[in-house]
C-alpha cells in the first residue's frame, strides 16, 4: 500500500474503506477479490477516470461556445461524488467542480442580462415594424425578426413571461388590425362595385323606359357622370363592368344625338353649384362624420342641380369633394391603427405615415393606368373620354392626398 493509498483508504474484514475527508464521510467502497494491492489500484485507478472526467469538461468550457450547456454536467459530477468508488483526493475534485459552477452561473447570467437587452431592442424594433402602414413590408420585416428572436438566448426567469407576452402581444395586434384593413378593404370593394352595378342596372332600366329622346339622352348623361365619379375598383373588373354600361348608356345617348338638349339654364345651374361649393367648402371644417354627411347630400344636390359647361367649376367641387372623403378615410385608417391615449405628436406621424403608403399606392395605381389606357379604348369616343375623365380623377386623388400630408406637416413642424 503506498502513503497515499494509506492516507486515504484502508482494508478492514476483506472490505476496501475510504477515510473521512473534508465533507465526506468514512464508507465502504469495494471488497477484496484477488490481493490488497490490486484491490486499492483498481480503485485508484477509478479516481482516476473521474478526474479526467472533469479534466475533460473543464476543457470544453475553455474552448466551446457554448459554455452554459455544461453546467447541468458539471453539477451531476459534483452531485455523484458522495457515491463514486474510488480512492482520491474528493474534496480537490469538488473545489474544481464548485469553482466552475460557480464560473458558468456567472457567465450564464451575464448571458441573461445581455439576452434581455438584445430582446427588448428586438422588442423596440418589432414595434417600428408593426406601424409600418405597408402592411406587405411590415409583414415580411415582422417574420425576419422572430427569427432572429428565437436565436435569442434565454432570459432570467423572473423576466421571462414579461417579456415573451410583450413581444407576443405585438405580433397579435399587428395580425389583428391587419385583419380589420384587409375586411374593410374588402368590404369597401365590394361596396364601390355594388354602386357600378346599381348604375348598370339604372341605365338597363332606362331603356325600357318610355322616355322621349331628349329626355333619354340628358338621363343617360346624368347616369354617365355619375359613373365618372365613382372609387376604383380593379381594373379587370372595372373593364368588365364598363362594356356592359355602355351598351345601354350608347344607345341612350345615340337617341337623341339628333336633337339639341341643351335646353338647361346654363347660368342659374352655374350659380347654383357655386353656392353648393361654397357649403362644401364650410363642410371641410366640420368633424369627419359630419362633414362626410354634409358632403353627402351637397352630392346629391350637385347632380339634380343640372349640367354646367364651366369646367374650373367642376374641378372645384370635385376637389372638395375628394378632399373630404379623403380625409376621413386617412381618420378611419388611423382610428383602427392609433393605440389609446396616443400623444398628439405621435398621432400626427401615424397619420403622416398612412398617408405615405396611401399616396405610394395611388401613384402606383396612376403609373399603371397610363401604361395601359391604350387598352380601354372601347371604340367610341365619348366612352374614351369616360376614361379619360378616371384618369383625371386618379390624378386629383393623388394631389388631395399629397395637399394633407403638406398639412400635416405644417401641423408637425408648429408641435417642435
Amino acid at each position: 500500500m503506498t502513503d497515499l493509498q494509506q492516507e486515504l483508504a484502508f482494508i478492514e474484514g476483506g472490505k476496501v474503506i475510504l477515510r473521512e475527508q473534508e465533507g465526506f464521510p468514512q464508507r465502504e467502497i469495494g471488497e477484496v477479490k484477488d490481493d490488497e494491492a490490486t484491490a486499492l489500484q483498481f480503485f485508484q485507478d477509478r479516481f482516476t477516470s473521474l478526474k479526467e472526467k472533469v479534466d475533460k469538461v473543464q476543457h470544453q468550457i475553455d474552448t466551446e461556445d457554448n459554455k452554459g450547456s455544461f453546467l447541468m454536467k458539471v453539477v451531476n459530477l459534483k452531485e455523484s461524488l458522495s457515491t463514486y468508488d474510488g480512492i482520491g483526493d474528493f474534496v480537490a475534485i469538488k473545489d474544481r467542480l464548485e469553482m466552475l459552477e460557480k464560473m458558468l452561473e456567472d457567465y450564464i447570467s451575464q448571458n441573461r442580462k445581455r439576452n434581455l437587452e438584445v430582446k427588448s431592442t428586438l422588442i423596440e424594433e418589432a414595434k417600428s415594424y408593426a406601424s409600418n402602414p405597408d402592411w406587405r413590408e411590415a409583414t415580411e420585416k415582422l417574420k425576419e425578426l422572430r427569427q432572429r428572436w428565437i436565436r435569442v438566448g434565454a432570459v432570467d426567469d423572473d423576466k421571462k413571461e414579461e417579456v415573451e407576452t410583450t413581444f407576443q402581444g405585438i405580433y397579435d395586434e399587428f395580425y389583428e388590425k391587419k385583419k380589420a384593413f384587409h375586411e374593410a378593404k374588402k368590404e369597401m370593394l365590394a361596396a364601390r362595385e355594388k354602386q357600378y352595378e346599381t348604375l348598370i342596372e339604372n341605365a338597363k332600366q332606362l331603356q325600357n323606359a318610355k322616355l322621349e329622346s331628349v329626355e333619354l339622352t340628358e338621363k343617360s348623361n346624368e347616369l354617365v357622370e355619375e359613373w365618372k365619379e365613382l372609387e376604383n375598383i380593379p381594373k379587370e373588373k372595372y373593364a368588365l363592368l364598363l362594356k356592359e354600361f355602355k351598351k345601354y348608356t350608347q344607345a341612350g345617348r345615340k337617341a337623341g344625338s339628333s336633337k339639341n338638349s341643351k335646353l338647361q339654364n346654363k347660368q342659374g345651374n352655374d350659380n347654383e353649384k357655386r353656392s353648393l361649393i361654397e357649403e362644401l367648402k364650410a363642410a371641410k371644417n366640420l368633424s369627419p362624420t359630419e362633414s362626410i354627411e354634409r358632403a353627402k347630400a351637397i352630392q346629391q344636390k350637385w347632380k339634380n342641380s343640372g349640367k354646367t359647361f364651366n369646367k374650373s367649376l367642376n374641378e372645384e367641387y370635385f376637389t372638395l369633394n375628394d378632399y373630404i372623403f379623403e380625409k376621413s378615410f386617412v381618420e378611419n385608417l388611423f382610428e383602427r391603427k392609433a393605440k389609446k391615449d396616443i400623444e398628439e405628436k405621435d398621432a400626427l406621424k401615424l397619420k403622416m405615415n398612412i398617408l405615405r403608403d396611401l399616396i405610394s399606392r395611388d401613384q402606383r395605381e396612376l403609373n399603371v393606368f397610363e401604361e395601359n389606357l391604350e387598352k380601354f379604348n372601347l371604340g367610341t369616343e365619348k366612352l374614351d373620354k369616360m376614361v379619360g375623365f378616371k384618369h383625371e380623377k386618379q390624378k386629383r386623388k393623388l394631389a388631395v392626398k399629397q395637399q394633407i400630408m403638406e398639412e400635416l406637416r405644417d401641423l408637425n413642424k408648429n408641435l417642435k
